[in-house]
């Protein structure tokens, strides 16, 4: 419970950040996905149960703010969370830069998801364009803002759930 109670104004603020400030930093059409690094980073940092709720609070708020269809954001990044879950965090907190890896394969993921969604809606997509201008220049600002993020969450987690005192 109390991961969605800290969760949310943060989920709240990165979705709205992303849509409204962060779509004026571009690199060709790809901007900094904030909600999945926070996903992604509370995942890695913390439980399963916890990034898999992070991803269903932060989806719908990207999806109340965007055009896409209801829900797509939210399977995107429940579906992220999931897999990324998968190891329990071990693998991926293994070593420092392995939550890089899993930025890049949760951005693709992501973006294929959504790709696949506007597909079925009739939405008439160039996949090889979109990889090329959107998803690629989003996985390089993405992977370069998981290492604070991941790190920021890690203290979060630290402080939301203190080790014990053993004495």
């Amino acid at each position: 419970m109390i991961t969605a109670l800290i969760g949310l104004p943060l989920l709240v603020l990165a979705a709205v950040l992303q849509s409204t400030a962060l779509v004026h930093l571009r690199v060709l059409d790809g901007t900094l996905d904030l909600t999945l690094l926070f996903v992604l980073g509370w995942t890695l940092a913390s439980d399963w149960r916890g990034g898999m709720i992070w991803g269903l609070m932060g989806g719908l708020c990207l999806d109340l703010l965007s055009g896409a269809p209801l829900g797509t954001a939210m399977l995107g990044l429940v579906l992220v969370a999931y897999f990324a879950s998968l190891t329990e965090g071990r693998f991926w907190r293994s070593h420092i830069l392995l939550p890089l890896a899993s930025v890049i394969l949760g951005t693709l993921g992501l973006h294929l998801i959504y790709m696949t969604v506007l597909r079925l809606n009739g939405e008439p997509i160039n996949v090889g364009l979109a990889l090329a201008r959107i998803t690629l220049p989003t996985v390089v600002l993405n992977t370069a803002g998981m290492l604070p993020i991941y790190r920021a969450m890690r203290w979060l987690r630290g402080w939301v759930y203190p080790e014990p005192v053993e004495i």
